[in-house]
């Protein structure tokens, strides 16, 4: 092989890993994807309290389809994809109520609190309360918002994701305490 092949051989292997490296760099440069919103380690832990989750973007874990019944007889479909994002609207000790649409439902998302680290699941109003029960504890998967019955077509496995860079922004906020040293009054 001639010198001139060599050299041509090596520019194309040095910018095959150049490529290679610039695409490693801009993927570790990009924002990283949302994971699962945990009671323990991501609300409980650090004390969310209510200024923090709506500083926080929320997303929904997978398609969500609902049908329902119009006053006119009707049946409507409304859609949540996945990934779709959302705020915090309501909050209680083992639920959340999040807007994924402008005027659109407060869809409540609830969680175990009698598990270590569970996620919030989507949810339904408990008919003559204003308590939540998980859309799979129910029969038939229908739910009930704002007096009106929607029934699940999909999705009744849908969790809360959140974007881990926020959260860190706003546990990042929480003082740590410095610790005393023996002989410290």
């Amino acid at each position: 092989m001639t010198i001139q092949k060599r050299l041509a051989m090596r520019r194309r292997t040095n910018r095959g890993f150049l490529m290679v490296a610039l695409s490693f760099l801009l993927a570790s440069c990009s924002s990283s994807p949302p994971i699962a919103f945990q009671n323990t380690s991501h609300r409980q832990i650090y004390s969310l309290t209510w200024e923090d989750l709506e500083k926080l973007q929320f997303y929904v874990s997978t398609n969500v389809v609902a049908q329902y019944q119009d006053p006119a007889g009707e049946t409507k479909s409304l859609l949540l994809p996945k990934l779709t994002p959302g705020v915090v609207t309501g909050a209680g000790p083992n639920w959340l109520k999040v807007s994924f649409r402008e005027g659109g439902a407060d869809v409540p998302f609830l969680t175990d609190l009698t598990q270590y680290d569970p996620r919030y699941f989507i949810a339904s109003e408990v008919e003559g309360s204003n308590d939540f029960k998980r859309i799979t504890n129910l029969r038939g998967e229908s739910f009930i918002y704002k007096g009106t019955r929607y029934t699940l077509v999909s999705g009744d496995d849908a969790y809360l994701l959140f974007d881990w860079e926020g959260w860190k922004k706003i546990v990042e906020t929480r003082v740590a305490t410095p610790g005393r040293e023996v002989g410290e009054r």
